[in-house]
């Protein structure tokens, strides 16, 4: 009886202890759902405050590039305000310059016009109506408010341009030739500004022009065909070639 009894306490105790650790498994193993749920919240959480640390890392680079284009940008601003200011202060000091150079130049313009008519009146008399009208022509657009003074200094240049071009060329023309009452025409021979030269357009007579005693000088009837084969050359009708033309010797310390 005892011995049964025994048996029924160990069976007792065996099926009392299986109780409790199945119940122990059990409970361990929701524990470690438990904690893995846990586990998987707690790293989709730090997933996200990763990635959220992440975008705010890579908005914080952006805002500090775009801070640092903004300070090259604004550098650049300084130094172009600056290069401007001083590109400012450059022109003005240009105009100022100019506005003297204007000051100084038209008198002086004045001043070449006026030495231009004289030396027209003294010189050969080649052309002599032509060319002093221009030159009053000249006088009166310098005088004239709407032309820039670098238009007109232009002009004037233009004018000498032309004045110092006779001295190089030659040139034949028929003109008015007036002697006292007497006027006829006759044609014209320009050997630069070394001679002038004119002859009747029957080719009986011709003359040179005196410098000293500024008036004509007939010349030999034998020079008539030289002049004419020279104002041939004049007009291209002839080859250039070898002329030989009188002219009037000029006194020593002349120039």
């Amino acid at each position: 009886m005892r011995t049964l009894k025994h048996l029924w306490c160990a069976a007792t105790l065996l099926l009392t202890c299986n109780q409790v650790g199945a119940a122990t498994v059990n409970d361990s193993l929701k524990v470690v759902e438990t904690t893995n749920r846990s586990a998987i919240a707690s790293q989709k959480k730090v997933d996200k405050l990763a990635l959220e640390t992440q975008r705010m890392l890579e908005e914080y680079q952006r805002i500090l590039r775009n801070t640092e284009y903004q300070d090259a940008y604004n550098a650049q601003l300084q130094q172009l305000k600056q290069n401007q200011a001083m590109e400012i202060d450059a022109l003005k000091q240009q105009l100022n310059d100019i506005n003297v150079t204007q000051m100084r130049i038209v008198p002086l313009m004045f001043s070449m016009v006026d030495a231009l008519e004289k030396f027209v009146v003294l010189d050969l008399p080649f052309q002599q109506a032509d060319r002093i009208s221009a030159v009053v022509q000249l006088k009166q657009q310098l005088r004239n408010p709407s032309l820039s003074v670098p238009n007109k200094y232009r002009m004037l240049l233009e004018a000498f341009q032309v004045e110092s071009d006779y001295g190089r060329t030659l040139d034949a023309y028929q003109g008015r030739l007036s002697e006292g009452e007497v006027e006829r025409s006759v044609n014209f021979l320009r050997v630069g500004r070394i001679a002038l030269y004119y002859q009747t357009l029957d080719g009986q007579e011709s003359g040179l022009w005196h410098v000293e005693n500024d008036q004509w000088q007939v010349l030999p009837e034998t020079m008539n065909h030289a002049i004419k084969q020279a104002m041939r050359v004049a007009r291209n009708q002839l080859s250039p070639q070898l002329m030989n033309l009188p002219v009037i010797k000029q006194q020593e310390g002349e120039s």
